[in-house]
């Protein structure tokens, strides 16, 4: 292969078409899993998952008339494509023959709506989930391409995707980033503690950047990390500890509710279990394990029944209760 990348186009396979691309990013944990099929999930396809396959399925219907009768004549068709997980990801289709969905002889376009249909959902899940951000971040790393460039390339490359999700490429200005390690290294952001109460207190940070930072990180969270990190600042009187590097490196975030914004998938597991609100969405465009986060931004509000910590897929929140 060539390019890497790989749109290969179908190919004879005992009757049926076969088509292949192949995506050089790693995805490998259960919690990378369910976030796909969490990203897909408004996009109307059936989903399933087998170990560490995904497949989706997208459905539809065609129209026509009997050339013997002149009666109106439909078909449910479907085409599945499916995930396969790795150290590289492969993502395959494939076409079967007509005769499959029974005897609808008067259709002559099954197979190029089929091959159109398949490369919609192929586009769809390189530009709706975490696999287009590994790939963002994949660019950036190897051909040391700009967010803004990167994203480009992403929009070309899967330009059928079904209602695309919207990634930022904004970036702070030099002077701001410049500013930004004295900000991190300022021990005297503690003193604010009494703002933690969540929501209300100040913000010393920011979740734009140009960093590049991206390095993969696999729950559980860890349990010792106000010993072995540093607090580089506070975003609406909540304690964030770094090491931070925006928009790819977030850290942790929380004094006593605390969520390692690095290791959370978005699955929202923490906010449907938590009984009196803690949490809330907070947007992180740029981020490759998700593009945004749940915020404890009531943690004043958090009455330690752990329920949030118990049900994290990826074990990216940690409860410490006070006293």
């Amino acid at each position: 292969m060539l390019s890497e990348v790989a749109k290969r186009g179908v190919y004879p396979l005992h009757g049926n078409k076969l088509g292949i691309y192949r995506i050089p990013v790693e995805i490998t944990e259960k919690s990378e899993i369910l976030s796909i099929m969490n990203d897909l999930r408004s996009s109307g396809f059936k989903m399933d998952t087998h170990a560490d396959r995904i497949y989706i399925t997208y459905k539809w219907s065609e129209k026509g008339d009997d050339p013997v009768t002149g009666g109106e004549l439909s078909i449910d068709l479907n085409i599945t494509v499916e995930i396969v997980t790795g150290e590289v990801v492969d993502l395959i289709y494939q076409i079967r023959q007509l005769e499959y969905f029974g005897d609808p002889y008067w259709n002559k376009n099954y197979r190029q709506k089929a091959d159109q249909n398949a490369k919609m959902v192929i586009d769809t899940i390189i530009r709706n989930t975490k696999i287009g951000d590994k790939l963002l971040a994949h660019w950036q790393k190897t051909e040391k391409l700009t967010m803004e460039v990167a994203l480009k390339k992403l929009e070309e490359l899967a330009p059928l995707a079904k209602n695309p999700k919207v990634r930022s490429a904004t970036a702070l200005p030099p002077a701001a980033v410049s500013a930004a390690p004295k900000q991190a290294a300022a021990p005297q952001v503690a003193a604010p503690v009494a703002s933690a109460a969540g929501g209300a207190g100040p913000t010393t940070i920011s979740l734009a950047g140009t960093g590049t930072s991206y390095g993969k990180v696999e729950g559980p969270i860890d349990q010792k990390f106000k010993e072995s990190r540093q607090q580089v600042g506070t975003f609406q009187g909540i304690k964030v500890w770094g090491p931070y590097d925006p928009p790819g490196q977030l850290g942790i975030w929380g004094d006593y509710v605390c969520v390692d914004f690095d290791i959370c998938v978005a699955d929202g597991a923490c906010i449907e279990a938590c009984p009196v609100n803690v949490y809330e969405w907070l947007e992180t465009p740029g981020h490759p394990a998700s593009e945004k986060k749940a915020f404890m931004i009531r943690e004043k509000d958090c009455i330690f029944c752990m329920a949030c910590e118990n049900v994290c897929p990826p074990q990216a929140v940690k409860i410490f209760t006070k006293g």
